[in-house]
């Protein structure tokens, strides 16, 4: 995360306990902890039906009520050439809007998921050069 600027706010007694134990338990500052929250707080705001979740591979904007990250539905987008209908067929487990939720927050964050994917894409090309009787599946 790039340097902020620095700013004063004041917190209620509670939400600054709060802020504090989670640096506590990440091991990071009290400042780096509250921008994080207030930036997912922005991002959620403008992208009703994203929550964030935390995984095995950290930190991540996911569709509200089904556990499907973002990028995952951007990567079915891309593969099914732009087609939402395609994507709604494709993801059953995900409402129209659930999927407009995920598309809306590309539209609004395209360099954090175009890194995501490109990201994943590598990690698919080294698991096949390792092990190349291992088809990677298409949709």
């Amino acid at each position: 995360m790039p340097r902020g600027r620095p700013f004063s706010i004041r917190l209620a007694d509670e939400t600054l306990r709060e802020v504090r134990a989670l640096g506590k338990r990440l091991d990071r500052p009290v400042s780096r902890v509250a921008s994080a929250l207030i930036e997912e707080g922005l991002r959620q705001r403008r992208c009703p039906g994203i929550v964030f979740s935390d995984g095995p591979t950290g930190r991540r904007a996911t569709v509200a009520g089904c556990g499907v990250d973002a990028w995952e539905v951007v990567r079915v987008y891309l593969a099914c050439a732009g087609d939402v209908e395609a994507v709604v067929q494709a993801l059953p487990q995900l409402s129209r809007r659930q999927v407009d939720a995920a598309l809306h927050y590309y539209r609004c964050y395209p360099q954090e998921i175009d890194e995501r994917l490109a990201l994943e894409e590598r990690a698919e090309e080294e698991i096949a050069h390792r092990h190349p009787m291992i088809r990677t599946l298409r949709v």
